[in-house]
């Protein structure tokens, strides 16, 4: 791999750490502040932080089993690390969007994977509500991670995104081409 290239996976890799450091001295954080006092209204009836634990998945499905899930939890969070690890490494290096995804989904992933394994739940703080209508189930830092690098990756794939090598200099205009698409099918 050339040192341009590694430069770059290193970039996205750091961003990956610094979204893991957030998220881990954020749940810290949350544990000692939060969990005596249970609720600090932050913007009244529209934000709050409150501790909560989860040993279920997104919205606390299975957090109810009656069998033990964190070491099934943690071992398929483990291998969803390892393949987006290796998904970002093969990336092209022009790709800003996808590799940014995946360094969101890799912190956001270890981070709840640290939490399964230290704590055997998932450290949750954030919640959004609308006054006392609705309520957000509550989430943290490596959900957040994990949600914005979803919408990245389904927008990444929706609009492929060229690397910036491989873009063209000079656009051709779709008129110009039509109309040579039309000439060529006439000669025929």
């Amino acid at each position: 791999m050339k040192p341009q290239t590694m430069q770059a996976k290193f970039a996205y890799l750091a961003l990956s750490l610094l979204v893991l450091i957030v998220d881990q001295v954020t749940k810290v954080w949350a544990t000692r502040s939060l969990k005596p006092i249970v609720i600090h209204e932050v913007i009244p009836g529209y934000f709050r932080l409150s501790y909560a634990t989860n040993r279920g998945v997104a919205f606390s499905m299975f957090a109810d089993s009656s069998f033990d899930v964190r070491w099934i939890l943690a071992g398929i969070s483990l291998v969803a690390a390892v393949a987006v690890l290796g998904y970002l490494y093969q990336a092209p290096t022009g790709q800003r969007r996808l590799s940014t995804a995946l360094a969101l989904l890799l912190s956001g992933i270890v981070g709840n994977l640290i939490d399964r394994v230290r704590l055997g739940e998932v450290v949750d703080f954030i919640e959004l509500h609308w006054r006392d209508v609705y309520s957000w189930p509550t989430f943290n830092v490596a959900d957040s991670a994990i949600c914005i690098g979803a919408v990245l990756l389904a927008l990444d794939m929706l609009r492929e995104e060229k690397p910036d090598d491989a873009r063209p200099d000079t656009p051709v205009p779709m008129a110009a081409q039509a109309a040579e698409e039309r000439q060529a099918s006439s000669t025929e």
